[in-house]
């Protein structure tokens, strides 16, 4: 939750307004939100299986070495992260139609919460991913020279 809440403290859409105290009033206030969330709404469970879903799909990308299906899903999901603020408001403006109660305040917070935090983390995550086969492909070019040059050596 710490984790979450100095994330929350600072991101910061162009008309996000709100001014915590300190890290303890965020913390507070996205415990508040975890806590009066009803999670049992088909919507959020769509959206933890959505996340659920991405993350399987990171692993899976990383041990197949599907790049091409990674950058899309990476891809896919920088666009969810650049519209987050516009999904936020026409959620605000049409949620009766698929939750029961209005989480989507002006600030943003709860979008970040259920949306944003996730795709972020999936996002590191591909971008570890990446890393490692490029550490792991480097590694195995050098062992290659370094064989290529000590057969060279011998045979002279």
């Amino acid at each position: 939750i710490f984790i979450f809440s100095t994330l929350l403290y600072t991101i910061k859409f162009e008309d996000m307004t709100a001014d915590f105290q300190d890290i303890e009033d965020a913390q507070k206030m996205v415990w508040n939100i975890l806590q009066e969330t009803d999670w049992t709404e088909f919507w959020l469970i769509g959206v933890q299986m959505f996340h659920a879903l991405v993350f399987c799909f990171v692993i899976i990308s990383h041990r197949a070495n599907l790049h091409l299906f990674s950058v899309i899903i990476f891809l896919s999901l920088l666009v969810i992260m650049y519209f987050a603020q516009s999904l936020n408001t026409l959620a605000a403006q049409n949620y009766t139609q698929f939750a029961k109660d209005q989480y989507f305040d002006s600030d943003g917070l709860f979008i970040t919460l259920i949306l944003l935090l996730p795709c972020a983390f999936n996002c590191i995550f591909f971008i570890i991913s990446w890393l490692l086969q490029s550490w792991t492909l480097m590694v195995d070019l050098k062992r290659q020279q370094i064989r290529h040059a000590a057969s060279q050596k011998k045979d002279k």
